[in-house]
């Protein structure tokens, strides 16, 4: 592969720096793979111990990317045949009763189709769908149903070679392996060479497409890739995702990057499905909405009908096709809905049987372009029993051999492997004989009006720890790397890699898509936020161990004293971390800390400490004393509020890129106290102030309490803008200069309607529009300073706080909003947050997809309210010609705009019964739940930047958005040094060698621990994000920047070394390239690269 010319909006790290005073580095993949086919002719040339594949697309080999691709120009609208926005402006969501097909027509044949020269081409493939935990959890369903399902998946297709089986979870795969005799597994790898046996997909997960993180999607991909790799040397080509409650193209595209050539789904809604298949296109070339040139497309076969079980893939009557399962014969307990049961097949009645089946193939093939035809086999925790086994594939054969010696029956019937179905199509027809679409399956809908909008939310608790652990993960897999690339240090590497893969292993698990998505049974839950509580705590020792090492080799002894240890303690998997308090009377008038950045650009923010004295001085790497803020801690007790004898200590931290910074806390006497340390100004309002009670210290050190009994409008300000708050508490405007914009914040409460099926974890049904809460007459605390400003409000089921920031580059954090939400005592109700503004939005607004990619959403007034609730990973933002409104969230969560200039944003959810969607128990175990977004309000900058028109279905975040979402979803982590003994004379830090990049590029990935053929690499993944500049002052400047990235720093600065680019899960290995040498990077694009060691 070449690297591609790119003209685009870029900027050097030192332009960034004179900018905004903040170094940004955002991540970029470049896309690995360039079109649905490679070269039949791969040329393999061994370097070293590495077979490098030097495969490029035969369709892009000359393809030059210029001025005029939509990579550089925002003007161009990327054309694809469908897209899914314009799809659901036209499509009426009648909801039609369509006779057998319920959710479709009266199919009726053409035979004409078929003759003795053009057979039906069908492929029978057998699977078993095994949930990683929903009823049960993953070990309980092993040991009850997967264990016996590989077992004997294994023996039956050693039986009959014409028999044919796909498995996806490797996290099970991974468990069997473990418990199988080496007799055993040499079968399996024969069966997977003879072809009987597919991986599709190979993840560790089949993963919820909603609330997952890209790279959390990454890291359940690559772990599953790398233990094939390890074990089996099998690398998968297709995807299948028949259970994911709706569909995003990141997924896709991840795959594609991947290395796969074709994908599965099933889940999308009704009316979707039903006018794709009118129109044939339930196959098409799937491509990322940013793509002009068609690189990213992946071959998708939609399942046409309504599930993936038996009875519902065969063809449009699921009366017939349920008797074609012959699990469901009475002796195994099952039964067909319908009344008709399966019939054993006999040469007696194989005839009818067969013509049957057949009828019913035909007319599902008449969906489809090929005539190539896939019917699945199989459901939840199949082929556990043996005799299961018989069954199927007995039965299933007689059929086969009748059709396929029926020569007027026009049909050539199979078992068959995904792939195998796969390879069929695209031998009979060409990529391009496909329509190309471009958008999202977003809201699903399987039946009526029930959209599956409510899992967005459910158990936000647990979807906010999995953020925390991708975090930590994202922190110890780079600090590891970094240590280990400096070559100074001889640790015991495998030990640090082993908690990291089990970390992977617990954050991979919960992407499970009865994971994150919060639609398990309460026991489950429990299961997985237990794997991922040890996990953080495994992953916070390793960043500590790291960082005593670092900071230990650059202290001024040599060696340092004390343990510093993670200001962020995590103790039960259902109750918030808590933070140490720093005992003054417990250390020697001093104490360190330290801070560690995870992104690649410098820093500087606020840290928060908690103290027992208010009489401190803070010092910075230099021994000089820099600003700090003590500010109060309240405890709230029934009507009274008591001032606690410990205090907040925030300061400014400024860290370089990757690195670590020391400060150190020192104690003073009381008169020693420094000007550089700030007491808050107080004010207590809708108190009196015989309710407020002092520890006796408080009124000493904060002279500026006020306590005011009737509320009234107030406004905080920084050098950015002015937040102005109405008299209940509640921002209500900001200001930006002279202008003023009406931001007003309120919380709202839905309840659930009075029907047969009502909201649960998966289904959001309200039964209206949202309700205010009621906010008058609250106790309000402002407290404000010169380095942060906060405004406290306690309402009905959320302690709600409201930040803002005053230092350099603070602007680009907006206001930061922390919603403390606890519903526990309530019944039937989902509590919303909601800010009204006069941004003329209209029916528009934008989400993202997985914190990799925005789409625009439109709100339709077709649609029930609960159809126009989106995930919301990180980002939603409204805008109009003059303004935009971006909040950022660090929890996944659903969202929408239901009116014009109005953001809402789900905040919890409890329901009280089942939704009828198989979990039987509705969502009761809510936790305590902290929140934290960020608000950011932009004037656009100029009108000729190069922005999206009102119909290009794609949006861009914003500079300051991006920065905004970067540092909330990977915070500074602080340390806190412990049992020291010793004051050093002068603090000092850790930073690696820097490289520099371009706005919009980040490092997702830099991790150590990857194997290929017993070789030990380092990985880096860049990724590229697309921004919009139309909100930046220096527009003009930044879009003639262009920004190469060096690699060299990193993992050779002091000598010759060689980078293998390989596919994003590192299956798949290409060109060799000069460590030297510069990577330019488009945007929207990953690329991920080996360095070995």
């Amino acid at each position: 592969m070449r690297l591609r010319k790119t003209v685009s909006l870029f900027i050097t790290l030192a332009t960034v720096t004179s900018f905004i005073g903040i170094l940004i580095l955002t991540e970029n993949f470049v896309l690995n793979n360039r079109s649905n086919k490679f070269d039949e002719e791969i040329l393999h040339s061994k370097r070293g111990d590495v077979d490098i594949i030097d495969s490029q697309p035969q369709n892009n080999e000359n393809t030059e990317y210029n001025e005029d691709s939509l990579y550089n120009n925002l003007e161009i609208k990327p054309a694809s045949d469908i897209q899914m926005l314009e799809l659901y402006k036209q499509i009426k969501f009648d909801n039609k009763d369509g006779g057998v097909w319920k959710q479709g027509w009266n199919i009726k044949l053409n035979n004409s189709r078929w003759n003795q020269q053009r057979k039906l081409n069908v492929f029978v493939v057998p699977h078993s769908h095994n949930d990683p935990g929903w009823k049960l959890t993953i070990d309980e369903y092993y040991e009850d149903y997967t264990n016996s399902i590989l077992n004997n998946i294994v023996a039956k297709l050693k039986e009959d070679s014409r028999r044919k089986f796909i498995w996806a979870e490797i996290s099970y795969f991974s468990m069997w392996w473990n418990d199988i005799s080496n007799q055993k597994r040499e079968s399996v790898k024969q069966l997977l060479k003879q072809n009987q046996l597919e991986i599709v997909t190979g993840g560790w997960v089949m993963n919820d497409e909603a609330n997952s993180n890209w790279l959390s999607i990454v890291h359940q991909l690559s772990e599953g890739h790398q233990w094939l790799q390890k074990n089996l040397n099998y690398t998968p080509r297709s995807g299948w995702t028949i259970d994911p409650f709706g569909l995003s193209p990141t997924q896709a595209f991840l795959l594609k990057n991947s290395g796969f050539q074709n994908l599965l789904i099933q889940r999308v809604h009704y009316a979707v499905k039903k006018q794709l298949a009118l129109q044939t296109d339930l196959e098409f070339n799937w491509k990322q909405i940013w793509d002009d040139v068609g690189e990213t497309q992946l071959f998708t076969h939609m399942m046409p009908f309504y599930f993936y079980d038996i009875p519902h893939t065969c063809g449009p009557d699921p009366k017939v096709c349920c008797q074609f399962d012959f699990k469901r014969f009475s002796k195994f307990g099952l039964f067909c809905p319908w009344k008709v049961p399966p019939k054993l097949i006999t040469d007696q009645n194989v005839a009818e049987r067969a013509a049957l089946l057949l009828d019913q193939y035909k007319k599902k093939s008449m969906l489809f372009r090929s005539n190539v035809l896939l019917i699945p086999l199989g459901d939840d925790f199949r082929y556990s029993l043996s005799s299961e086994c018989d069954e199927q594939f007995d039965n299933y054969q007689r059929l086969m051999d009748h059709m396929n010696h029926n020569e007027n029956m026009n049909v050539q019937i199979q078992f068959g492997t995904l792939t195998d179905y796969f390879d069929a199509v695209h031998k009979e027809m060409k990529d391009e004989d496909f329509s190309t679409i471009s958008g999202d399956f977003f809201t699903y809908c399987d039946v009526d009006d029930h959209y599956w909008s409510g899992y967005y939310t459910s158990r936000p608790f647990y979807k906010r720890m999995d953020r925390i652990l991708l975090h930590y993960l994202r922190g110890a897999e780079i600090i590891l790397s970094l240590t280990q690339l400096s070559r100074k240090f001889h640790l015991n590497w495998e030990y640090f890699e082993t908690i990291l893969s089990k970390a992977r292993q617990s954050l991979a698990l919960f992407q499970h898509h009865d994971g994150i998505t919060g639609t398990a049974k309460d026991h489950v839950v429990i299961d997985y936020s237990e794997r991922m509580l040890n996990s953080i705590n495994n992953l916070q020792e390793v960043i500590s161990d790291l960082v005593n090492v670092l900071l230990a080799e650059e202290s001024e002894s040599g060696i340092g004293d004390g343990v510093y240890k993670i200001d962020d303690v995590w103790t039960k998997q259902d109750s918030l971390s808590q933070q140490y308090e720093i005992d003054a009377s417990n250390f020697l008038g001093f104490k360190t800390v330290a801070i560690y950045n995870s992104l690649p650009f410098e820093r500087q923010e606020v840290v928060t400490f908690m103290i027992s004295t208010p009489f401190v001085q803070v010092l910075d790497i230099e021994g000089k004393t820099i600003e700090c803020q003590i500010s109060p801690i309240f405890e709230q007790i029934n009507k009274q509020l008591r001032i606690l004898d410990i205090y907040e200590l925030s300061f400014v931290a400024i860290v370089k890129p990757l690195a670590l910074a020391r400060y150190t806390i020192q104690t003073v006497e009381e008169k020693d106290v420094p000007s550089e340390t700030y007491y808050s100004k107080i004010k207590l309002i809708n108190y009196n102030k015989n309710d407020v009670i002092d520890s006796g210290v408080a009124t000493g050190v904060f002279k500026n309490l006020d306590v005011i009994p009737r509320a009234s409008s107030f406004s905080l300000v920084n050098d950015h803008f002015k937040a102005n708050f109405a008299s209940t508490g509640l921002l209500d405007s900001i200001e930006i200069g002279e202008k003023s914009t009406p931001v007003q914040l309120d919380f709202a409460k839905y309840g659930v309607r009075n029907k047969a099926v009502r909201s649960g974890a998966y289904l959001f049904l309200p039964d209206g529009p949202a309700v205010p809460l009621k906010n008058k007459n609250k106790n309000i605390k402002v407290i404000e300073g010169p380095i942060v400003s906060k405004v406290q409000v306690n309402l009905f089921t959320v302690n709600h706080t409201v930040k803002i920031f005053n230092y350099l580059g603070a602007e680009k954090f907006g206001i930061e909003v922390e919603n403390l939400v606890d519903i526990k005592k309530t019944h039937n109700f989902e509590l919303a947050m909601r800010l009204t503004t006069d941004i003329k939005s209209s029916d528009d607004f934008f989400t993202d997809l997985n914190n990799y990619q925005i789409l625009r959403r439109k709100r339709f007034s077709k649609l029930p309210l609960q159809a126009n609730y989106y995930p919301m990973p990180s980002m939603i933002y409204i805008e109009d010609q003059k303004l935009r409104l971006t909040v950022v969230t660090g929890t996944p969560l659903g969202c929408s705009s239901l009116r014009e200039g109005q953001v809402e944003i789900m905040q919890d959810r409890r329901l009280n019964q089942d939704d009828n969607r198989g979990l039987e128990q509705g969502v009761l175990d809510n936790h305590p739940t902290r929140h934290i977004f960020r608000i950011i309000l932009e004037e656009r900058k100029t009108s000729d930047c190069f922005e999206t028109t009102d119909t290009d279905p794609q949006g861009f975040p914003t500079l300051a958005s991006e920065i905004a979402s970067q540092t909330l979803l990977n915070p500074l982590i602080k340390l806190i040094k412990t049992d020291e003994n010793v004051m050093l004379t002068r603090s000092s830090s850790y930073a690696p060698p820097t490289v520099n990049f371009g706005v919009g590029y980040s490092l997702p990935i830099l991790r150590s621990g990857i194997k290929v053929k017993d070789k030990n690499y380092v990985g880096i993944t860049l990724h590229n994000k697309r921004l919009d500049f139309c909100f930046v002052k220096e527009y003009q400047t930044l879009q003639q920047q262009s920004q190469t990235v060096n690699l060299k720093a990193i993992f050779s600065p002091n000598g010759p070394g060689t980078l293998i680019r390989s596919s994003l899960t590192y299956l798949h290995l290409y060109e060799e390239r000069d460590v030297d040498e510069d990577l330019e990077l488009s945007p929207m694009e990953l690329s991920t690269y080996l360095f070995a060691i």
